[in-house]
């Protein structure tokens, strides 16, 4: 007895099926070829595991010298739950020549990391791409990285090259499920857009080869629509179309197959149900296998036989699917794709965030209190943090359908290419909206797997280890570029004492030294041995973390239409104080910068102070030195060495110039790199001896840092022993950077009891929280002032909970100098 797999629900069917399909054989899905799909599909989920990410910013374009504030998200690509992979996030902005003009790295702690840019006063209006991702994302493709366009508006525009070259409007069309095939009716959807990416309108009309007019053809969407069609043996078709700025042009239709099977998806029909339906035309039965895949698992699969000139059809319970992408997928028995389609399945289960003020209406630097209510889709409460951003609605023009955490999440970071206003697919629940997002999936491909490689197996090849904390990578080689197999990598940096790690380097004489959490730069020494200890003739070699996305170029507005669209408030509004270069961390120590679970091999006078060099140009006993009044070395310096001026730069803080070179020497206690004003800190008396290199040629072992020559400074805690050390490339310092400093949104506080600015408060992120922490009932309550403009806020709230729903929240308040409503 032939039986379908489905639920009681829908068991009233079956007679109706059986009658219609009579000669239509079902088999159990558990063929070869779906053992085969579950199996890869589960090792794709459990030993790839895939990354996405999504980045919150406070707003959608900035002014030269005002920072990005924002907040990533990054989870596990199929539950969209928070990664368990990975815990350093990147962050580049990039300009339009794929360069780099800032770059974090962040901590991430259950998935989220929050972070800051603050743009260079002088640059260029234009636009920029800000790009997010992890390491362990590197091996699925830069195409899986996030990526969002930003403007930089100004009072300047950057000189642009004019394209004299013709660019003409492209016009694609796409058969349903793949291909055309004669005799079999189909539907094709199409998409037309203009140079710079985005969807024209256009009508027309397509004709078959005798110029007969078929039917009528017209875009319901940013160039995008669709039409059935039959197409006949022995005939070519043509569209001939009209866009909306007047042009027209003749475009061939895709060649239909002689034989071949046609895959109708019917997605917006039924709220409940996709209607699938399958019609072929080759000769004798077939054996067909059609899924259904979501989130990186097979949610429906059945097998079937088909006769020449039948059909297969099937009601899919959309319930069974999760909220996202699903793809429909035909394949023969062995594995052989025939056909493709993407639809959205929406179970309106996404996380809702409310948000309502005390207020509709508020004075000037009046007290606003905000309510945020996180539910889900059943009206439970939701404990989980979210992003919120609060901008000027004036000031800051809303990007209303742009891109958002729902969108990104769940429709754009699966699909290829840039889609057009996202955040459009996810507004009103009406049938137009439906029509268009089933266009744009029928236009606009799978952005991950392909069917080939899910039935084999074949996935990409792993090369970058997921990052879970700081590491300081590299290897250790001869002076002949072979690597030291078994030989010894030793870490560590100046403390109250020397404490070190150490770590065995493997048969590439690779080494790894994991476990590291600090924020800035820190200097640290690396020294290489064999498996004998000898270091004469190793180099060590860092792994520098120099690695920048390439990604190929969006078309954006032309500078010239950000400077017009710049008013003089945004501008007055947009002029901020730059922060302070990053400084090197001089004074942690080695523990202090390692997870509490990492083992220091060691911890004491590990060696005698060392130096690399074997000669200095200067050597001075400080017992030949007078007494600095200030105490500090350097003053005692003055006058004693030919070609070094010392001069006062603060209390207590005397600084050298070497052969009035403009660059600070490098400062080295024994034989450690240090910061130049530690040596305020120091007691001359400590001190037993100094040399100094003031030849480029000697000072060129320390590196780069000593292009202003080298003060060595040696304790006498170090003994009056000195433990010469060849020079060579075996012991490096190395200049590690940890996690960008993440600074803190300021929002004054007009209460009365904090002094007031009597500066105009003109900020266009009025503000800003990377974590707005809901209670147990779902409930969170925030706190700020208004500013002084009448004008209209926006407060948009993000986040995703740890069951992995996205969601997000909006509402406006007003302002209104000198008067408030309640």
């Amino acid at each position: 007895m032939i039986r379908y797999k489905i639920t009681k629900k829908w068991a009233y069917l079956v007679p109706a099926l059986l009658l219609a399909f009579v000669s239509l054989a079902f088999v159990s899905p558990q063929t070869d070829l779906l053992q085969q799909l579950e199996k890869h599909l589960t090792s794709w989920r459990t030993q790839y595991a895939p990354e996405k990410v999504y980045l919150h910013l406070d707003k959608p374009r900035y002014t030269p010298g005002q920072q990005i504030w924002l907040k990533g998200y990054v989870v596990d690509a199929a539950s969209l739950q928070p990664t368990s992979k990975s815990n350093v996030l990147y962050v580049d902005l990039l300009n339009a020549n794929n360069e780099a003009v800032q770059r974090l790295k962040l901590k991430a702690e259950n998935g989220k990391a929050n972070g800051d840019i603050v743009l260079p006063a002088n640059l260029p209006v234009g636009q920029y791409t800000l790009t997010a991702y992890t390491q362990w994302m590197r091996n699925f493709g830069e195409e899986s990285f996030f990526r969002k366009e930003i403007s930089i508006i100004g009072e300047k525009a950057t000189t642009e090259k004019q394209d004299k070259t013709a660019q003409q409007i492209d016009l694609q069309f796409f058969p349903e499920g793949g291909d055309l095939v004669q005799g079999l009716q189909s539907r094709v959807a199409f998409k037309a857009t203009k140079p710079d990416g985005t969807g024209i309108a256009m009508t027309g009309a397509v004709y078959d080869a005798q110029n007969q007019k078929l039917f009528d053809i017209k875009d319901t969407h940013m160039g995008m629509g669709a039409f059935t069609l039959q197409p006949q043996q022995g005939q070519r078709y043509q569209a001939r179309v009209t866009f909306e700025d007047g042009s027209k042009a003749e475009y061939t239709l895709p060649e239909a197959k002689p034989t071949g099977y046609v895959l109708s998806v019917n997605e917006t029909a039924n709220p409940e149900q996709v209607q699938v339906s399958i019609a072929g035309n080759a000769s004798g039965r077939q054996s067909l296998v059609l899924t259904g895949i979501s989130r990186d698992a097979v949610q429906y699969a059945e097998q079937f036989n088909l006769q020449p000139g039948q059909t297969f059809s099937k009601q899919v319970a959309k319930a069974d699917f999760p909220t996202g992408i699903a793809r429909f997928n035909l394949a023969t028995a062995n594995g052989e794709p025939l056909a493709e389609r993407l639809v959205f399945i929406d179970n309106q289960d996404n996380l809702d965030i409310s948000l309502s003020t005390d207020k509709k209406t508020y004075a000037g630097r009046e007290r606003v209190t905000m309510q945020v209510l996180a539910r889900d889709k059943q009206g439970k409460p939701v404990s989980t943090d979210f992003s919120l951003a609060i901008t000027d609605d004036e000031l800051v023009t809303p990007d209303l359908q742009g891109l958002n955490i729902n969108a990104y999440l769940l429709l754009t970071s699966d699909l290829r290419g840039h889609v057009q206003n996202p955040g459009y697919y996810f507004e009103e629940n009406n049938a137009a909206r439906k029509e268009a997002l089933s266009y744009l999936l029928m236009t606009q491909g799978w952005r991950r797997f392909g069917w080939q490689q899910l039935a084999k197996g074949e996935f990409p090849e792993l090369k970058h280890s997921p990052e879970t904390d700081l590491a300081v990578r590299g290897t250790v080689l001869t002076d002949r570029g072979k690597p030291v197999k078994g030989g010894e990598a030793l870490l560590y940096l100046k403390g109250q004492h020397l404490a070190f790690i150490t770590t065995e380097t493997d048969k590439d004489g690779r080494f790894a030294f994991e476990g590291f959490d600090f924020t800035g730069a820190v200097d640290m020494v690396v020294q290489g041995t064999d498996n004998r200890g000898r270091r004469k003739h190793l180099q060590v070699k860092i792994d520098e973390q120099d690695y920048q996305p390439k990604l190929p170029a969006i078309p954006a507005p032309r500078s010239e239409e950000l400077v017009a669209s710049a008013s003089p408030d945004l501008l007055t509004a947009g002029k901020v104080e730059m922060a302070a270069a990053d400084e090197v961390n001089a004074d942690l120590t080695l523990k202090g910068i390692l997870l509490k679970d990492v083992e220091i091999q060691g911890e004491a006078d590990m060696v005698q102070p060392f130096k690399l060099h074997r000669k200095a140009d200067a050597v001075i006993d400080v017992k030949d030195l007078p007494i600095a009044p200030s105490g500090n070395v350097i003053e005692s310096l003055q006058g004693r060495v030919a070609g070094v001026q010392v001069y006062r730069a603060g209390p207590n803080d005397y600084r050298a110039r070497i052969r009035g070179s403009r660059t600070a020497p490098l400062y080295l206690i024994d034989g450690m790199p240090v910061e130049e004003g530690i040596t305020s800190q120091l007691n001359q008396f400590d001190i037993s001896r100094i040399e100094i290199l003031k030849d480029p040629a000697s000072a060129s072992l320390y590196g780069g840092r000593a292009s202003g020559g080298v003060i060595a400074l040696y304790t006498r805690q170090g003994g009056e022993a000195m433990q010469e050390v060849e020079p060579g490339k075996y012991i490096i310092i190395h200049r590690a950077q940890g996690y960008s400093k993440v600074r803190e949104f300021y929002s004054p506080a007009y209460d009365g009891k904090t002094p007031a600015s009597r500066e105009p408060d003109l900020r266009t992120t009025l503000y800003w929280n990377p974590s707005v922490q809901t209670d147990a009932a779902g409930k969170a309550t925030v706190t700020f002032y208004a500013a002084d403009r009448n004008t209209t806020y926006r407060a948009t709230a993000e986040g995703i909970s740890d069951a992995g729903k996205p969601g997000r929240g909006i509402t406006t308040f007003g302002v209104s100098l000198g008067k408030a409503n309640p």
